[in-house]
């Protein structure tokens, strides 16, 4: 497997109504914002949004079947969520390893989502173990 320090890997999905059903049933989490568009209307954000941490898991998609992919192990994300991420908009997950510690097979990448008008809308920091055949 290449290192290769700078190089960015990325993965795009949608998010549905019935993806984000599916997955307050699974976290238990069905705060309203998510899943009641009528009273999302009155939120901050005026409409119904995608879970924040539904979002981060495009990130583990990558470390664990693009990059580094089979074998890695995730160890650690830091995450701050910068705007909503909304329904049926097309959202893009960016990893780049800017580090990369040989002898731990360690490796630490930035972490960011954009939006289909190329809004930042969640960064962040992770630390990966690489499979062993990592050099």
């Amino acid at each position: 497997m290449e290192i290769s320090l700078g190089k960015a890997y990325s993965y795009s999905r949608t998010f549905t109504d019935d993806d984000v059903r599916n997955y307050a049933n699974l976290s238990a989490d069905d705060n309203v914002v998510h899943l009641d568009a009528e009273l999302a209307a009155g939120t901050i954000f005026g409409q119904r949004v995608v879970h924040g941490i539904f979002v981060a898991g495009m990130f583990s998609k990558i470390f664990g079947t693009i990059y580094p992919g089979t074998g890695a192990i995730y160890l650690e994300q830091n995450l701050k969520f910068l705007r909503p991420v909304f329904f049926n908009d097309v959202t893009t997950a960016r990893v780049t390893l800017t580090e990369f510690n040989t002898e731990k097979r360690h490796g630490t990448f930035t972490t960011e989502c954009f939006n289909s008008r190329n809004e930042k809308v969640l960064t962040g920091s992770a630390r990966i173990l690489f499979p062993a055949d990592a050099s």
